[in-house]
């Protein structure tokens, strides 16, 4: 039983090394994953997402980046903040600075990948 669970462990450890950014729901489709989104300083909206002027649901709307847009990454790292429910994730606190030539603000970092 032992030898299984220490097998099954370093497969999905392997296949989690070699998708960087992507984990599977339990039914199967990609899910973004936070940690990752943003470590080549760039990241992709999984679905529309709005961008505000802090990491809070209430803080003003800068805009609103749409389905499959890259932006900047201001670090990798989400910061934490408010919590939300957003792009399948609930009670989410992490929060990236994202930016392009024209806007910038904060996103919920489950949005991003």
């Amino acid at each position: 039983m032992r030898s299984r669970l220490t097998v099954t462990l370093a497969v999905a450890a392997v296949v989690g090394l070699a998708l960087p950014g992507v984990a599977d729901a339990a039914d199967g489709s990609p899910q973004p994953r936070t940690d990752t989104a943003c470590n080549d300083g760039k990241a992709t909206t999984f679905e529309n997402v709005v961008v505000r002027t802090s990491t809070s649901t209430s803080a003003a709307v800068v805009t609103t980046a749409l389905k499959g847009q890259t932006w900047a990454c201001g670090t990798s790292s989400p910061f934490r903040g408010g919590r939300y429910t957003a792009c399948g994730t609930s009670n989410g606190d992490g929060w990236f600075y994202v930016y392009t030539a024209n806007y910038s603000g904060y996103s919920a970092s489950a949005c991003w990948g």
